[in-house]
């Protein structure tokens, strides 16, 4: 077994909505009732590269106790009916304070970083939230991650309001 020293970033969001032009080449859809064969997809597509573990170890069950909850949505960024990205939010009561969300996850495949399309996201994201009358907005993220991810939320209006290193372990093959 080995280990390894990650910096992990709580950040709140104290901005506001970045707008620019709308590109018409993609759609957001939120899932409801997202399948976990496609969920696991996207999840897989957009983090397993920055070691996005947590949602594929679970057992199915307990993957969709989380998904297929009321307070947790699943928004999808398709290009010509191609998931590449997505967003999701967490604001169960048993989870967070009360007016409060955390973005659980948020990205885009690896092809379609630094087009645009992560401030479009994040710009729905934001929105999403508003409509909901939630105005405390947290996400985490860490040195395992797209070395553009935490430039990229500062720019957009979040700050830290936390740090901690953590050691974790992993085997070798």
């Amino acid at each position: 077994m080995k280990s390894k020293s990650i910096n992990i970033n709580w950040l709140e969001y104290k901005g506001s909505i970045k707008r620019i032009p709308k590109k018409n080449n993609y759609k957001i859809l939120h899932k409801k009732y997202i399948s976990l064969v496609e969920y696991k997809k996207i999840y897989g597509e957009v983090g397993r590269k920055y070691n996005w573990l947590g949602r594929l170890n679970i057992k199915d069950n307990e993957l969709r106790k989380i998904i297929h909850n009321p307070k947790v949505e699943i928004h999808l960024m398709q290009k010509k009916q191609k998931n590449i990205g997505f967003f999701e939010l967490d604001y169960r009561n048993d989870y967070l304070k009360k007016k409060e969300v955390r973005i659980v996850h948020f990205g885009l495949i690896d092809e379609y970083i630094a087009k645009g399309f992560g401030l479009e996201l994040m710009n729905n994201a934001i929105t999403r939230i508003y409509e909901l009358g939630i105005d405390k907005i947290i996400l985490q993220t860490n040195s395992l991650d797209h070395d553009r991810a935490l430039p990229f939320y500062k720019r957009y209006g979040f700050k830290i309001f936390a740090e901690e290193t953590k050691k974790i372990v992993y085997s070798v093959n």
